[in-house]
């Protein structure tokens, strides 16, 4: 199994952890591995990686800024990556999950047909086999569980109204 058996870090507010801040819109950013940009930034913006820093992935998702050089305040923005991010974009046809290929317009399409969502399920056995590679696919640089669930009760409420 990959990383969506690890333990995740809570959110707390970024003063009670000392966190360091996306610098355009001061949100709370996730830290993600250099293998997360190395395999989801654009061809032509490889060599901004430097590979002695640390990055987050800012969860603002009205900020441009996917991710941010903890060290040297870098930023990289959205329209640098080779998939659109679950968190920065809103449209139907970004994955909730980059691993098996769930889009939001996936999800919405099986509630809409059948009233609830088997995607959950789906992902958590293809967990077990082939297994998740979240750190490469997933901009975010982890686990999509989260997004998917959220993306499951908006959907629900799209097709309830």
């Amino acid at each position: 199994m990959g990383c969506c058996t690890k333990e995740t870090e809570i959110d707390k507010p970024s003063n009670e952890r000392g966190d360091i801040l996306c610098p355009r819109c001061k949100f709370s950013g996730v830290k993600v591995k250099l293998i997360t940009l190395q395999h989801l930034l654009k061809d032509s913006c490889q060599s901004k990686i430097d590979l002695e820093s640390d990055y987050k992935f800012c969860k603002n998702s009205k900020c441009e800024v996917t991710y941010y050089s903890i060290s040297n305040n870098f930023l990289l923005t959205k329209d640098q990556l080779k998939v659109k991010a679950t968190l920065k974009d809103k449209g139907l046809d970004v994955n909730v999950c980059y691993c098996f290929g769930h889009t939001r317009q996936s999800v919405l399409d099986e509630i809409k047909e059948t009233g609830f969502s088997t995607v959950l399920d789906d992902i958590k056995e293809k967990m077990k086999d082939p297994g998740c590679f979240c750190e490469i696919s997933n901009p975010q640089g982890g686990c999509c569980l989260a997004n998917n669930i959220a993306w499951i009760k908006e959907a629900k409420n799209v097709v309830d109204n």
